[in-house]
């Protein structure tokens, strides 16, 4: 190697260390930086809450008379976080004297315009505040944010238009319920707990085209909200003409007694899954005569039936657990057996 060519080694290397010295001071001043900005939101947080704290508790039990302290605009993410927190266990007179307080400060105008220009928590914080204050001037902003890619973000805003017209929101956006499958069955639940009486037609009415390709979720949605689903329905729902998936979740919803016969005809089907919630249906409605159709299940192929049939026959009332001990112990079958055992121990742990 040439002296030219070692002295222009050396000096990359030089230019080397000078750069990952340079990076490394650089990623240090940014972490000073941040935490300094950090430190900084969190001593102007304290010092808001200090103020608006006590003010807002105080409303809960009275609404204010005083003239409200002015807010800056870097406070209200700060305001929007507190007043939901107090809005979500508040109802009657203190959730009207909170609204009160939000229309005054403009929570109204400055909310509407973190959803559209926000980011995403500020966006979130917003969205929960006009659904909170049943803003009805922010219907078709939050409409359009159901379309949003986001699940969290579109969820939430179903959720606010649920609080500010249930009618309206179940006449307008079922079809966007039921195509939102990002939506999860629980979260929607949870969400139409207290409007269900607002989306049982809709959600009937939805049951209607067997082909649909949201029949399954519109079924799985009147399970888990609890709704009682006319006889004539559920009949139709069972034909055995149906899909598999379709017939599995009217199984789930089988709950009349009326609907004994088409639920037994499922106890012996070659897809397990039917097996499965047929044997649970026979738990919520079975008569005495259908422990001796449980029985066979409990020497299944499949342990998910074996199972299901167990607690079945745990939970029908006229099945006495010293019985059901005395017909363990008369199996044959290990499987069965073993299955009952298992059922019997974690209805009564140890």
């Amino acid at each position: 190697m040439t002296s030219a060519s070692q002295d222009l080694h050396f000096a990359s290397i030089a230019w080397i260390g000078i750069s990952a010295v340079g990076l490394t001071v650089l990623l240090v001043l940014m972490m000073v930086y941040l935490r300094t900005s950090l430190n900084r939101r969190a001593q102007e947080e304290r010092a808001f809450l200090s103020v608006w704290r006590p003010l807002l508790l105080s409303s809960l039990h009275s609404s204010i008379s005083a003239v409200l302290p002015m807010m800056a605009a870097k406070e209200r993410v700060y305001f929007l976080k507190l007043w939901n927190n107090l809005m979500r266990t508040s109802s009657g007179e203190a959730a009207t004297n909170l609204i009160s307080i939000a229309y005054s400060v403009g929570c109204d105008h400055f909310s509407r315009r973190l959803v559209r220009y926000g980011d995403r928590v500020e966006c979130l914080l917003a969205t929960l505040a006009l659904g909170h204050m049943r803003d009805h001037p922010s219907w078709d902003l939050l409409v359009t944010q159901t379309l949003a890619v986001d699940n969290v973000t579109s969820i939430n805003a179903f959720q606010a238009l649920v609080q500010i017209d249930a009618e309206a929101t179940a006449q307008q956006l079922m079809p966007l319920l039921l195509a939102r499958e990002d939506w999860p069955i629980a979260h929607v639940a949870a969400i139409l707990q207290s409007a269900q009486g607002a989306f049982l037609q809709p959600l009937l009415e939805a049951t209607v085209e067997i082909k649909s390709v949201h029949l399954v979720r519109t079924l799985r949605l009147i399970e888990a909200l609890h709704l009682a689903i006319p006889q004539a329905i559920v009949l139709r729902l069972l034909d055995q003409a149906n899909d598999i998936d379709t017939i599995i979740a009217a199984l789930r919803i089988a709950n009349d007694a009326g609907l004994l016969k088409q639920v037994r005809a499922y106890l012996n089907h070659p897809d397990w899954r039917v097996r499965v919630q047929a044997a649970k249906g026979i738990g919520r409605i079975g008569e005495h005569a259908d422990i001796n159709r449980l029985i066979p299940l409990l020497a299944d192929t499949e342990w998910w039936v074996r199972y299901r049939a167990a607690r079945a026959l745990i939970a029908m009332p006229f099945f006495s657990i010293a019985e059901i001990e005395q017909l363990r112990d008369n199996l044959s079958d290990r499987f069965a057996r073993d299955m009952l055992g298992q059922v019997l121990a974690e209805r009564n742990p140890a």
